[in-house]
């Protein structure tokens, strides 16, 4: 029996952790706030405040002193979280879900944009992606994700010898999958597997490591996507094929760049044929 990935559930009678008071007036403030995780640290806190909409939350410790970087929304945290997130700091990372679940829970906060979401593009000439989507959350996280995803390149670009194959732009909230998937000769395993790690990203977010750095390839996450029944075809076939995708991407690239050029030449004027006036260079010629 397959397992579901869920979010992390609450326990029986606990409130909600999503924000109700409007975003840019919390009931905390910068100098409570530091005192208050001061106090519960038990050495000196520095808080710079950020409107980072990919790492919410960092930490580095120098000398005694805890230097936290935080996104504006904890200025709306519920003391029980802060307090949470007081125990993480001492103890060196997310030792709970408590943060973790306040932050994943007010996403939708920090993903205010002038961005706009792309045109989507699911149906492809072999594959359609808003069917795998919607195959994957119904069978694997009991088909309560809400994520957009289409065709098309990240905002990144993956290491030499590598191809980012899926991107999820936690900003936009959106599943970006490579085009060169899109190949007939493709298993349509492959692709389900890197939808399926995309949607985790989406449901799991990141986790701040013992250094104060967000790790979105957590335990918690590779134990997830192991639950992938395909996972290790897919990763067997993914190391059989890497160079000629590899070669298939390169080509892409290289139409994607010359169709840009053309987009950005002038549009040609035509040149029509003027009639040639004979003149007269003579006061005695006469012009017919």
């Amino acid at each position: 029996m397959l397992m579901q990935v869920r979010p992390m559930p609450r326990k029986s009678g606990q409130a909600p952790r999503q924000l109700t008071l409007p975003f840019e007036a919390g009931p905390w403030n910068a100098g409570a706030l530091e005192s208050m995780l001061s106090l519960e640290c038990g050495r000196p806190v520095e808080i710079v405040f950020t409107e980072n909409r990919s790492v919410l939350l960092s930490f580095r410790k120098t000398g005694k002193m805890i230097r936290l970087r935080l996104h504006r929304i904890f200025l709306h945290a519920p003391i029980d979280v802060l307090r949470a997130l007081a125990r993480s700091v001492r103890r060196r990372g997310l030792h709970d879900g408590v943060v973790r679940r306040f932050m994943n829970e007010n996403l939708h906060h920090v993903r205010k944009s002038t961005r706009k979401l792309p045109p989507l593009k699911t149906a492809g000439r072999f594959h359609d992606l808003r069917q795998i989507r919607d195959r994957l959350r119904d069978r694997f996280f009991g088909g309560g994700l809400k994520v957009p995803i289409t065709w098309g390149r990240g905002i990144g670009s993956g290491r030499r010898g590598r191809l980012t194959f899926g991107s999820y732009d936690p900003v936009l909230g959106i599943i970006r999958i490579h085009p060169v998937l899109d190949r007939q000769d493709v298993p349509l395993y492959f692709i389900e597997s890197v939808v399926y790690h995309e949607l985790l990203h989406h449901l799991l977010g990141g986790v701040v490591d013992a250094a104060g750095r967000t790790i979105y390839h957590s335990k918690a996450f590779r134990s997830a996507e192991e639950r992938f029944p395909w996972q290790r075809q897919a990763l067997a076939w993914e190391k059989a094929n890497l160079p000629r995708l590899l070669r298939a991407a390169a080509r892409l690239d290289a139409v994607r760049r010359i169709q840009a050029a053309w987009s950005r030449r002038p549009a040609r004027r035509s040149r029509r044929a003027k009639p040639r006036v004979a003149q007269c260079r003579s006061r005695d010629t006469n012009c017919h």
